[in-house]
């Protein structure tokens, strides 16, 4: 027989006092293997997992798990996907913080969701199906808020939880602020943390985390902070922590479905043999300004991709540029440099110039023509607010921070976006001048 996806409808929670869809797939095997137990992963924006829906792609989650399995590269494991509510997600997946409360002005139910997840769904799933109950192979994962909300559980309770994926998650609240509020003091971009740190690691849990290299205003320092915060607390690179920047990225299902085997193989198969080392990333760095780190990109033979965090650096120019183990460029002269990494048997190499200054931020001018059936109290979004001027046009001028690359389709309203088949990408590597003409709107989906 083959796999199968079992729909649990209505599931109830007392304590968040709301039902919800839960989909369950079961591998190929399940079946026939009457007395087989199975490992499990619990996955948040369940509605994404194995179908797609207006608001996104699918992940093909259970395609990616049942090629990986059957390819002998990763065991068969059961998978719960447990939807989100669409006016809940927010306070659902946001632990009670500071930053939310003064970002979001909403109440967080985050520590009722994960009651929900280990208290009554949990207990439900292992008297179902034939799982293996015990934490060593209870994993969860989730993207965005889903990503944040998966790290809070998981490190809270592992007890119960002994793997985490965390894609994208969504940590720093960053709002853009126009030029003439820099008169007011206020910071070109303002990020507000929205998690919490927690200083001493857990016992015994494996963690992957991910970001693209194109998500905007959730960016890889953000993510590269948080990497750094598990280091210091005892996670060991490469061992108990998994990290990937995966550079061409946007904040999308689609891109999340993309590298879905890297994290499924580092949760429950083998990652393999390191086969190829490359260097990506910036070729110009300032004795001033903007800092740069290096993201060694290692591709394994089982087709498992991981960034290194630490790695071995030789540079032939000293006196232009060190690099330390963790990546990061310390420029001490104008001029290039040849640095070379090496990592498991193969090396990379990249040429990176110093120059006298690189600036954090760079100027970023949008202007947005709307169609006359936009509202007239529509607030347009292009990766970030962009400020009304008359009916039907949309401008602003912005100092964004250095190398961030956007992949949007321009919006008014949550979830609202212009009809186009194909997003807009543009990146803050250079100062740059944008216009964009928005066509039409998709349908409204509140109507």
């Amino acid at each position: 027989m083959g796999a199968e996806i079992v729909t649990l409808a209505n599931v109830y929670s007392r304590f968040l006092g709301n039902a919800r869809e839960v989909y369950v797939y079961l591998p190929p095997s399940y079946e026939e293997a009457e007395h087989r137990r199975y490992p499990v992963l619990y996955a948040q924006d369940g509605q994404h997992m194995f179908a797609s829906d207006s608001k996104g792609d699918s992940w093909e989650m259970h395609l990616t798990a049942e090629r990986l399995s059957r390819e002998g590269r990763m065991e068969e494991v059961i998978i719960v996907a447990v939807s989100s509510i669409e006016d809940q997600r927010g306070s659902e997946y946001f632990h009670d913080h500071p930053g939310v409360r003064e970002a979001f002005h909403t109440t967080c139910k985050g520590d009722l969701y994960e009651r929900f997840l280990i208290e009554e769904l949990k207990p439900m799933i292992d008297a179902k199906f034939r799982t293996l109950t015990d934490r060593e192979h209870t994993a969860i994962i989730g993207s965005s808020a889903g990503g944040l909300v998966s790290y809070h559980i998981a490190f809270r309770r592992p007890d119960i939880f002994g793997q985490v994926a965390i894609l994208s998650p969504f940590l720093v609240h960053a709002v853009v602020n126009e030029p003439r509020d820099h008169m007011n003091h206020l910071e070109p971009v303002r990020e507000q943390k929205i998690y919490h740190s927690f200083p001493v690691k857990p016992p015994a849990l494996r963690v992957w985390v991910d970001i693209g290299g194109a998500e905007g205003l959730i960016m890889p320092r953000h993510v590269r902070a948080f990497v750094d915060e598990l280091i210091q607390s005892g996670f060991a690179p490469g061992e108990d922590l998994m990290f990937l920047l995966d550079e061409a990225a946007g904040h999308s299902q689609a891109a999340w479905a993309r590298r879905l085997h890297s994290p499924l193989l580092y949760l429950f198969g083998e990652i393999g043999r390191p086969r190829s080392i490359r260097l990506d990333g910036r070729r110009q760095v300032g004795l001033q300004g903007h800092r740069v780190w290096l993201y060694p990109q290692v591709t394994c033979d089982t087709g498992f991709e991981m960034s290194l965090l630490q790695a071995d650096y030789t540079v032939d120019c000293p006196e232009v540029l060190t690099v330390g183990p963790d990546g990061l460029i310390v420029p001490q002269a104008e001029g290039k440099a040849d640095v070379t990494v090496s990592f498991g048997g193969l090396t990379a190499l990249t040429s990176i110039e110093v120059i006298p200054d690189l600036s954090e931020h760079v100027q970023v001018e949008i202007s947005v023509t709307v169609p006359p059936s936009t509202p007239a109290d529509a607030r347009i979004h292009a990766g970030f607010e962009i400020p009304k001027v008359r009916d039907g046009f949309y401008q602003g001028s912005f100092l964004l921070p250095r190398d961030l690359v956007f992949d949007v389709k321009v919006s008014r309203g949550f979830g609202f976006h212009e009809r186009r088949a194909t997003s807009r990408r543009f990146d803050t590597s250079e100062p740059v001048r944008l216009h964009f003409i928005v066509e039409e709107w998709e349908d409204d989906p509140t109507a």
